[in-house]
């Protein structure tokens, strides 16, 4: 279903694309929790900045990353550092250019910062991933976010507003191929995950497709007022990889009072 708000929403969109703030989240190896450990910028100028966070700080027997080993040194340079660096295909390589048309970039223009921000830097088997630093501003909510979880979202029956459903693969993958960018999902809230009691489906035509990060859901849940709306901001064909098929901006009021990081986990250790 199209939005009556697509020209303010595709306006935010147009300012949220210009991405200069990431948190790199860390899952944890027991808990799979996922963990703000540190904040990843680029300036202008072409440089970038690592901070590990405070909530890095709080994780017992943590262990820094390689190549950034000080919790609390601010890492500053016109590279990206080498662990994240692993995360960018570069443009001589076979298959680049469908890549990055993949993930919604022009490949003669596809900055390596562009390529994190957009595919969130995932690697198979690996530990980090990287989302756009939400934020309030003028009384409303920004986020920009990889739907997560699309490939588990038939492994079982899914309880949200009241109703219980059992989802095939073909029906996941009809209400998938249904959506286009600017179309509305409704983000509402999941029952029964002991994974995340804060769990929020992202459904299509009353289809779950996958969930908000769990790095977010209790904020969003604090939002109140689910199901909420949310915008394609981009949508991929079949064939690819689940965790790049998806993404969504969230434009909301923002209730009195509201902050994604209440207790300040995500401000920088180094200043």
């Amino acid at each position: 279903m199209r939005s009556i708000a697509l020209l303010d929403r595709h306006e935010v969109a147009a300012d949220h694309a210009r991405v200069s703030d990431l948190l790199v989240l860390w899952q944890h190896p027991e808990t799979r929790e996922l963990v703000p450990i540190g904040r990843f910028q680029s300036t202008d100028g072409g440089s970038y900045t690592f901070r590990y966070t405070r909530a890095a700080a709080e994780i017992p027997d943590f262990r820094p990353l390689p190549g950034l080993p000080d919790l609390l040194h601010r890492y500053e340079d016109d590279h990206i550092p080498a662990v994240f660096r692993q995360r960018v295909m570069d443009r001589d390589r076979p298959g680049f250019n469908d890549y990055a048309q993949m993930l919604g970039l022009d490949p003669a223009n596809a900055t390596p910062w562009e390529q994190i921000v957009e595919s969130g830097g995932h690697r198979a088997g690996d530990t980090l991933q990287f989302m756009p630093v939400p934020m309030v501003r003028d009384g409303r909510v920004f986020a920009r976010f990889l739907v997560n979880g699309i490939r588990h979202i038939p492994s079982a029956a899914r309880t949200f507003s009241g109703r219980t459903i059992e989802v095939t693969a073909l029906q996941q993958e009809h209400a998938l191929r249904s959506l286009a960018i600017g179309d509305t999902v409704l983000i509402e809230s999941e029952q029964g995950t002991p994974e995340d009691l804060d769990a929020c489906l992202v459904t299509a035509g009353g289809v779950p497709v996958g969930w908000v990060p769990r790095a977010l859901s209790r904020s969003v849940r604090a939002l109140g007022g689910l199901p909420l709306e949310a915008t394609v901001h981009r949508v991929a064909p079949p064939g690819t990889p689940p965790h790049v098929r998806l993404v969504l901006d969230l434009n909301v009021p923002a209730p009195a009072g509201f902050q994604f990081d209440r207790h300040g986990d995500w401000e920088p250790l180094a200043q």
